[in-house]
């Protein structure tokens, strides 16, 4: 008898492929998307994207990706910095998204759902995806904003009950703010907002970018009588209003104060020459609920994400000898390990990064445009057929 080549598709049930494929980091899965149709469907539809990014982002597993000189990019798995059993880690390089040489200068600006937001000199703004290399230019040359970026604050995040990533700039001077937009992806246009500040917190800590979480970008902000960091401002991106959270006590007045997210939750982190402390708010939007969950007996470092379920990874600092490098603490604060990876040589870029998980997430208006592709496709066969009737 003539053999036949059976493949996995004629031996598992299209179910348990399924499932086998949500377990794939989104990396691989991307690659393997043209090994069959069947893979194709699976790994290309968006229902599939959302479940696959839930398991991933439920685990903790995170990439960190940072830019050296404005014109490349680096990342690395931050989940197998510690991973005795594989093999050693690298920081591999990453074609950023532009087709211009010498490429322009970027800079990060956050992440959401496994797209990263970039600023291009002069007016540019960036959306991209670095497991697929998909991404989206956006200009707002046409908005005036101030020529000053440092005044300017971006926030980047997703709302849900619109299926819309939207990015948010606002910008101020001397306490007083002259202007909210933001950008819809799905719209492709930009919005005006007449949201209203809080009276008392109407200046944002110097750092361009937001945090999104929970359906919200949050800023750590001043306040307007004693210019200290007295609170965290929250865009709600559903109902596109203002609030605030009030940090811990123990906080107000010192500097500097740094806001974070770690394990889904927000979290403030002071750090010096001689420890780091992380207060984590444990219950969302309740200030009662801020803990000191982490008392590092070693200063210099910059929490980036937990590991393990409690553990934290940071990047650590020599600033004598410029010397960087990956830092596991436990819940104790007790040093566990350094990672081997040499980082020296990113000394002078540690700020200029985004930790991320990996996403297939396509764009909202890929979505429909494939759905209005299939529309007519399916109009198609449904005029041949009445044709042949």
């Amino acid at each position: 008898m003539e053999r036949k080549q059976v493949g996995m598709n004629d031996i598992l049930p299209r179910e348990l492929i399924r499932r086998i494929f949500l377990r794939v980091p989104a990396k691989d899965l991307f690659r393997l998307r043209f090994v069959s149709k069947l893979w194709h469907s699976f790994i290309s539809d968006p229902d599939f994207a959302e479940l696959h990014y839930n398991l991933y982002s439920a685990v903790s597993s995170r990439s960190y990706l940072l830019v050296k000189d404005y014109t490349s990019a680096y990342c690395v798995h931050l989940d197998r910095l510690f991973d005795v059993a594989a093999a050693p880690p690298t920081l591999k390089e990453v074609s950023l998204p532009s087709r211009k040489k010498p490429y322009p200068h970027f800079r990060l600006l956050g992440s959401c759902r496994g797209f990263v937001l970039l600023k291009e000199k002069p007016d540019f703004l960036v959306i991209w995806n670095p497991v697929t290399g998909s991404s989206k230019t956006i200009s707002y040359s046409h908005i005036k904003v101030p020529r000053d970026d440092s005044i300017i604050r971006y926030g980047f995040g997703f709302d849900a009950s619109r299926d819309d990533y939207l990015i948010v700039l606002s910008w101020h001077d001397y306490y007083i703010q002259h202007g909210l937009v933001c950008f819809s992806l799905r719209t492709n246009s930009w919005i005006d907002l007449d949201a209203a500040l809080p009276e008392t917190r109407v200046r944002w800590k110097q750092k361009l970018s937001a945090l999104f979480l929970h359906g919200a970008i949050h800023w750590l902000c001043y306040s307007s009588r004693d210019h200290i960091e007295d609170g965290i401002l929250i865009f709600d991106l559903k109902e596109r209003s203002f609030s605030t959270i009030s940090m811990p006590t123990q906080l107000v007045g010192c500097y500097p104060i740094y806001l974070i997210t770690l394990g889904g939750c927000l979290a403030l982190y002071s750090d010096d020459k001689h420890k780091t402390e992380i207060w984590v708010m444990k219950e969302y939007k309740v200030p009662s609920s801020w803990i000191l969950m982490y008392d590092i007996p070693y200063g210099n470092n910059l929490p980036l994400c937990m590991s393990n379920g409690s553990d934290i990874i940071a990047l650590n600092f020599t600033p004598r000898y410029c010397k960087i490098r990956f830092a596991k603490y436990n819940v104790s604060g007790e040093l566990l390990n350094y990672s081997p990876l040499p980082l020296s040589e990113y000394y002078y870029f540690h700020r200029s990064f985004s930790v991320y998980t990996g996403s297939l997430f396509p764009f909202p208006c890929d979505i429909k445009d494939r759905d209005k592709k299939k529309k007519t496709g399916q109009e198609c066969f449904e005029q041949r057929d009445v044709a042949e009737d």
